[in-house]
């Protein structure tokens, strides 16, 4: 089921390639996290095929009939291909520009993800995400809730998407310092605990010296 077909040829239509995304996954499910990571995912993707083959084309779909239902996002493109592909899927590429950084970052953002790139004849990432458990079917009648409802949403003004994206990046640093926060506690409690059972141990030796037993 084809939900939606956008077209890159400007810079904007990258930002509006992420706020649909972002929309899509929001009425077919997923909570604010994985829209988060979705509309990050085809942001990457659809900014390498503007800025490396000059635009392209991004295409949201829903797959299967039955759960597990699989939101499926095309981008392709018609530029001269990716000559390095391999390198860059192993994680090897060094790229002044980032193309291989948004690659793998978008990889690791989706369930599944595929990539194919012929020299001469452009490339086309495929996306893939689960739609989760909780997440109502998508029947034909509720394909046709969410087209009504995309259309009912006019384009935001590019601006607020990118105040938007700021106020992830914000939430994420939020979480990141928590994490950070954890994690040096943990890491004091591990010390404590270390200094304690060196003490013990510091502690039986000077029993068993002084009893004359030796230690196993």
């Amino acid at each position: 089921m084809r939900i939606l077909t956008l077209t890159i040829s400007h810079e904007p239509d990258v930002v509006l390639a992420r706020q649909r995304a972002r929309q899509i996954a929001g009425l077919l499910g997923f909570e604010s996290q994985d829209q988060t990571r979705i509309a990050t995912a085809v942001s990457e993707i659809a900014r390498n095929a503007f800025t490396y083959a000059g635009g392209g084309k991004v295409e949201f779909a829903c797959e299967g009939k039955t759960p597990p239902q699989i939101f499926l996002v095309d981008i392709s493109d018609y530029g001269p291909g990716i000559t390095n592909l391999q390198t860059i899927l192993d994680g090897m590429y060094q790229s002044p520009t980032g193309m291989g950084l948004g690659i793998l970052g978008a990889r690791r953002l989706m369930d599944q993800f595929e990539i194919r790139s012929t020299p001469g004849q452009g490339t086309v990432v495929r996306l893939k995400k689960l739609l989760p458990s909780i997440a109502p079917l998508v029947t034909p009648a509720r394909f046709a809730q969410i087209s009504t409802e995309l259309t009912r949403r006019s384009e935001q003004d590019p601006f607020a998407e990118i105040q938007q994206q700021n106020q992830e990046l914000l939430h994420t640093l939020a979480e990141l310092r928590e994490r950070q926060e954890e994690l040096l506690r943990l890491n004091r409690e591990l010390e404590d605990t270390n200094r304690g059972v060196v003490a013990l141990y510091a502690e039986l030796d000077e029993k068993a010296d002084h009893f004359g037993v030796p230690m196993i």
